[in-house]
């Protein structure tokens, strides 16, 4: 405690005899009943009773000396009474008040005793900046017009405080600055700004101001006013992030757009999904609950991160904006065209719908929507499962070109009557989507394609086999890659095929089995489904093209000894024709480790032995 100042006024000798006797209660009694509370408040803080000394200051009209007994006795509603009484001080006292506050440390205090009455901004700001509000701070000087120093002590911007990012949207427009007024709204509404409706609109303004007038108007959808009443629909930070480029063909209901995502700049399908109803349809409870069924159902499925499942960016089912990631590929439905594919590729297409859906139907959930026109292809050309649960805004979809013919040739019979889809629906939505890539129609003859599926597009539900049966009927090993091409031209057998210039891939590696594998072995292992082993490109005869090993692969040593360290059951795992032969030519050098820690078994090695 700092050392107590002489006494206001002088004191007696026998009210210095009762100070000596430490008699300090019995004479501040005594000097407050004549009125002397100055004096009063003086004896009490000799003895720390500072609650007391505080009365007695304030009481003598001395709220300097009343806020140095209140900032010792530490408690809060006695130093806010106190404060208090500095609205009716002169500018010099509280200055005074505030210089005291700051030497004990208490800054946020002490802005408050300048924030009363005319004040300087700059120095409130500091005292507010030293007592870490840094946003308590910017306001003061943005309420002064000092927008730029306001915005000066904001910096650095942290990341996910919505209330600082807001200030730091408006105070960034105020200075001119829309595109840095964008982006920071965009931060402040993922965030959780204070006033959603407001940043909506400055967005909007931003994106307008940038030129990106369809982007605004998506912005303002969520965040503008929705009707004549001028009454704010749900805010929803969806579309903030967004730029729009350009329309595209609607695959869900609504409108759709092709758009680029500002904070990771990877290119987004932005869709609109209630673009086509009226102004109040939009509002209608069976609307809402058909978006938030669906809203569930893709949220839970792109969950699963499987690559065969599309992935969900943002989804707000109550303002109906559905962001998905923008896939390089076409939709499912510009491949089947005619003369169709050969099963081969059809096969392998359907192999990677069927992983996703059968990781989804161990989870309960149910696509319910493989139209084709609905699944899009990525860069590697593998078609894509949509969003789950598109089916429940199916009444949503306004009539388009196709959209009829998709739902009678590939939608389950028991769905087209009324029923709600299953795991099983989903099954016969991709056997009848084999089948068509195949005859490159809807509704077209693939005979050797139906026989494969044929029980999978049974009329009865329980009489289709699980995705997961479905899946292991369709993961085959092609035995030439040129059965996956789409030409119908019938394929040479000129032994030309396999030389140094026939066209192989760049990185593949020709070899030709030794005299020593017999025929079955070589067929056998050539043909096995094991994922360990050095991918087989192509075949002809007995010489094989097998791929490549990536770099930073590793090959063991001769003198390891690998029936230790490697794990054998990769050969257990083998044809029984083939296991044999590579146990007999197995070493060290047949085993690989990749970059991630994965054995393989190396053919190269194995088939030259």
């Amino acid at each position: 405690m700092a050392a107590v100042p002489a006494p206001p006024e002088p004191l007696t000798a026998d009210e210095q005899r009762m100070l000596a006797q430490g008699k300090h209660e019995a004479l501040a009694q005594l000097l407050a009943q004549s009125g002397r509370h100055a004096v009063a408040g003086w004896v009490l803080e000799q003895i720390w009773e500072f609650a007391g000394a505080c009365e007695h200051y304030a009481r003598a009209g001395r709220p300097l000396d009343a806020l140095r007994a209140a900032i010792e006795l530490g408690r809060s509603d006695v130093l806010d009474r106190i404060i208090a009484v500095f609205t009716a001080a002169d500018a010099d006292t509280r200055q005074q008040a505030a210089a005291l506050l700051q030497r004990k440390g208490r800054h946020a205090d002490a802005a408050r005793v300048l924030a009363l009455g005319d004040h300087d901004p700059e120095a409130r700001a500091r005292a507010l900046v030293r007592a870490g509000d840094r946003l308590g701070a910017a306001r003061v000087l943005a309420e002064a017009d000092r927008v730029r120093e306001a915005l000066a002590v904001l910096e650095p911007l942290p990341e996910r405080h919505g209330p600082t990012l807001q200030l730091a949207a408006e105070l960034s427009w105020e200075l001119g600055d829309a595109e840095a007024a964008v982006r920071r709204a965009q931060a402040a509404i993922r965030a959780g700004g204070i006033d959603r409706a407001a940043l909506g609109r400055l967005l909007a303004r931003g994106l307008g101001a940038l030129g990106h007038d369809l982007a605004a108007q998506i912005v303002l959808q969520a965040h503008g006013p929705a009707n004549g009443r001028g009454e704010a629909p749900p805010t929803a930070p969806v579309p903030a992030r967004f730029q729009v480029r350009a329309s595209l063909p609607a695959s869900f209901s609504g409108a759709a757009y092709e758009g680029i995502d500002r904070v990771t700049l990877a290119e987004v399908e932005i869709h609109l999904l209630l673009a086509e109803l009226q102004e109040g349809g939009a509002a209608d409870p069976a609307v809402q609950d058909a978006l938030e069924a669906f809203h569930r159902r893709a949220l839970a499925a792109a969950a699963l991160e499987h690559p065969a499942i599309r992935g969900v960016v943002q989804f707000d089912a109550r303002a109906g904006i559905l962001i998905l990631p923008r896939e390089a590929g076409s939709n499912l439905r510009a491949l089947i065209r005619p003369p169709g594919m050969p099963l081969a590729r059809a096969r392998a297409l359907v192999a990677f719908l069927l992983e996703g859906l059968a990781a989804a139907h161990l989870r309960g959930l149910v696509h319910g929507s493989l139209l084709p026109a609905q699944l899009v292809c990525d860069a590697a050309g593998r078609p894509l499962l949509g969003p789950f649960g598109a089916d429940a805004i199916a009444g949503l979809i306004a009539t388009r070109t196709g959209a009829l013919e998709e739902l009678l040739t590939i939608t389950a019979p028991e769905v087209r009557a009324g029923a709600a889809p299953t795991a099983a629906s989903d099954i016969y939505s991709v056997a009848a989507l084999l089948v068509a890539l195949v005859a490159g129609n809807l509704g077209g003859a693939a005979p050797e394609a139906r026989a494969l599926v044929e029980d999978a597009l049974a009329d009865d539900p329980a009489s289709r086999p699980d995705a997961a049966a479905l899946l292991a009927r369709m993961r085959r090993r092609v035995a030439d890659l040129r059965d996956l091409s789409m030409s119908t031209e019938p394929l040479r057998q000129d032994p030309a095929v396999m030389s140094d210039d026939s066209g192989l891939p760049a990185h593949g590696v020709v070899v030709e089995a030794a005299p020593g594998w017999d025929d079955v072995a070589l067929d056998a292992l050539l043909a096995a489904d094991v994922p360990a082993l050095q991918p087989v490109l192509d075949r002809q005869g007995r010489r094989v093209a097998l791929a490549a090993w990536p770099e930073g692969c590793r090959r063991l040593a001769d003198d390891v000894p690998f029936v230790q360290l490697a794990p054998m059951a990769i050969v257990d795992a083998l044809p029984v024709e083939a296991a044999a032969a590579v146990r007999a030519r197995l070493t060290a050098g047949a085993w690989v480790v990749t970059p991630a820690g994965e054995w393989m078994l190396a053919l190269d090695e194995l088939l030259t032995r």
